[in-house]
């Protein structure tokens, strides 16, 4: 059987508070009644020490007469002779019933255990004289009798106390179930507070599922069901990126692949039509527009494989320094071809990374490429040591052209992106470049960022790497 949250948070608030009541009210009538047994014993107690001295006369006439004597008057019990004596026992102006002094309950006894004073209704004519629970009454120096007052009274019924014992813990259970139904209200409030949310974040997900990916939920709580609102938009907001993300990437991706399709076939069909002859020419057109395509290939490729979960680096320790001279030497025809400058000028430093050399080799070929497309004639490759982070190293490649805007300068490092609207590669390249570059620094456990050239004035692309040594 499947319970709903809300049935299981009522239920379990319900029982909590249920027993946390049952055993507050239960252990508080109990102690009650014992706490209360125990002082009207020792009040009891009290009143027959008080009374011994004042009874004995009485109780040595009662035990040796046959005929029991006059009480003496309540006045005359609570006043030794040596206390003045009032003419009669009053307080506040009013006379003082008998049950106030405790008269109406008490027994008393010879010392055999015959009874010869029950005003407590015990209904008995003997009484054990062997009982703990007794005050014993002398008269002069000679002992006469046991006094038994309210509580010192062997089975004695307690009709009055029990009757008010009874009441208060019918009341206290009855303020008990007022507690509880108020309590339950309150759960009922609070589990609305808490289910509202929930609903709506299941609502929420249910979108999601069916591919509604712009829906959000509120989070103006400061709770932590706030916080998880947050976490859900934040997680709806990144689905929603990266699906049109993923949806220009194919659009991009079949523009980028169908321009040089559409050239090469194009061209072949001019050339089996007649209009283009097959000579050397137009043969190494067609090879251009093949290498195109296939280097695009290879860049979709080299991020697929980047973005895998199953990638894994192949470090080995390398010396950037080595490096950089060899993607130069690399780029030595497109740098001599463009007529451009590249200072590598890199000191006595020789900062040594922990990473893979051929995606490191990648990620300065395809810098240095950036560079060479915009430079107008220097570009300047530097490396030194991180001056916000111990330990790390700073790798720059800036140029003298035209800069990157500043708002494009995070926009640059996403795929296909190309601050000329026009898409002209001449102006661009792929689009992809500077992808792969964010992503082989991603996994290396560094960062890049774009900017402006203090030296040069055209852009500057910094990546940060950890130093291994």
């Amino acid at each position: 059987m499947r319970f709903s949250l809300r049935f299981k948070i009522i239920g379990s608030f319900a029982l909590i508070v249920l027993l946390s009541l049952a055993a507050a009210v239960g252990t508080g009538n109990r102690l009650t009644r014992s706490r209360y047994d125990d002082f009207a014993y020792q009040r009891d107690y009290n009143r027959a020490e008080s009374l011994s001295t004042a009874l004995g006369e009485w109780t040595a006439e009662a035990g040796i007469s046959d005929m029991t004597p006059p009480f003496p008057s309540p006045g005359a019990l609570y006043f030794l002779p040596s206390q003045e004596k009032p003419t009669g026992f009053r307080m506040m102006d009013r006379m003082m019933p008998m049950e106030h002094m405790g008269l109406d309950r008490m027994v008393v006894t010879d010392l055999s255990g015959r009874v010869l004073l029950d005003t407590a209704d015990y209904g008995k004519a003997r009484l054990s004289p062997e009982n703990k629970d007794s005050t014993l009454i002398r008269y002069g120096e000679h002992k006469v009798g046991y006094l038994y007052m309210g509580r010192m009274i062997p089975d004695s019924h307690r009709p009055a106390d029990v009757l008010f014992l009874r009441r208060a813990g019918l009341m206290t259970w009855f303020i008990t179930g007022i507690i509880f139904v108020f309590a339950m209200v309150l759960g009922l409030i609070l589990t609305k507070h808490i289910i509202g949310p929930v609903k709506t974040l299941n609502a929420a997900a249910r979108n999601v599922e069916c591919g509604d990916l712009s829906v959000r939920v509120p989070e103006d709580r400061s709770d932590e069901l706030g916080e998880l609102s947050r976490g859900f938009n934040s997680m709806t907001e990144s689905l929603e990126l990266a699906d049109k993300q993923r949806r220009r990437l194919i659009a991009d991706s079949a523009h980028e692949l169908r321009t040089p399709v559409s050239l090469i076939r194009a061209r072949i069909e001019m050339m089996e039509e007649g209009i283009y002859p097959m000579d050397e020419e137009n043969l190494s057109a067609l090879s251009t527009e093949s290498e195109r395509l296939t280097h695009l290939v290879d860049e979709l490729k080299t991020l697929a494989n980047l973005e895998s979960p199953d990638f894994v680096l192949q470090r080995k320790d390398l010396s950037l320094p080595d490096l950089i001279r060899d993607v130069v030497h690399a780029a030595g025809p497109a740098i001599r071809r463009g007529k451009i400058s590249v200072d590598s000028g890199l000191g006595g430093s020789r900062p040594v990374v922990s990473g893979d050399r051929i995606k490191l080799h990648r990620l300065l070929g395809n810098l240095l490429s950036n560079a060479l497309r915009y430079a107008e004639s220097r570009i300047i490759i530097d490396v030194r040591p991180a001056a916000d982070i111990p330990g790390w190293v700073e790798l720059m490649v800036e140029d003298d052209g035209p800069g990157i805007p500043e708002e494009d300068r995070e926009k640059v490092f996403e795929r296909y992106y190309r601050a000329d609207a026009s898409r002209n590669r001449s102006s661009g390249g792929s689009g992809l470049g500077l992808a792969i570059c964010s992503e082989i620094t991603r996994a290396h456990g560094g960062s890049i960022e774009a900017g402006i050239s203090e030296r040069l004035g055209g852009a500057e692309l910094k990546v940060k790497l950890p130093v291994d040594s």
